[in-house]
């Protein structure tokens, strides 16, 4: 083959390289920032597995004081827990927006019902022998919750995902035990 020819084949198929690399970097690109998404999600939801995790483990504590050793004190248990889940979620909650205590939710429910969560309206009342007088009593269930946050994609593909995007919802519940010693009496849930 003479130089020649092999030079006029090079320049025929300089104009199909430029071609398959853009066809080829098209579903590169979809394929990164669908994996960048998918690990965001994941990310947040595990953030916010944590954060009700370290709410409950903090709730059961019945202490008024967050973060421990601090000179905080909560007027209530729940302004506490909330407190304590949003400095664990990693920054994806904060009071000083509107992503803060909105989704945070803190409820108490009494054994002989785990369906609904218990109000001051219906205490007291007695349960297998022992009269319950408040909320977050020792033998009734905190659950710490994280409702309907909302995450957007981050890059919306249109027919495909349009920008509706999804909500996160996680939650940790544990059994309130003993009071603190020298406590009579629960703090104000």
């Amino acid at each position: 083959m003479a130089n020649s020819e092999v030079q006029s084949k090079r320049k025929k198929r300089s104009g199909h390289v430029i071609l398959e690399t853009a066809l080829g970097f098209m579903p590169l690109c979809a394929l990164i920032f669908g994996i960048a998404d998918f690990a965001m999600v994941i990310y947040i939801n595990s953030c916010f597995q944590n954060a009700v995790r370290e709410g409950v483990r903090f709730g059961i504590t019945y202490s008024l004081v967050y973060p421990p050793g601090s000179t905080t004190t909560y007027a209530s248990q729940t302004a506490a827990i909330q407190a304590a889940v949003e400095a664990n979620s990693g920054g994806w909650l904060t009071s000083s927006s509107s992503s803060g205590p909105a989704y945070i939710q803190v409820n108490y429910y009494t054994p002989d019902n785990m369906t609904t969560p218990a109000t001051t309206g219906v205490l007291p009342k007695t349960v297998n022998g022992t009269t319950i007088t408040a909320l977050n009593q020792p033998g009734n269930i905190l659950e710490v919750k994280i409702n309907q946050y909302p995450w957007n994609w981050m890059v919306p593909l249109p027919k495909y995902m349009p920008g509706t995007g999804m909500t996160l919802t996680t939650s940790s519940i544990d059994v309130l035990q003993g009071l603190p010693v020298g406590t009579a009496n629960p703090p104000t849930p």
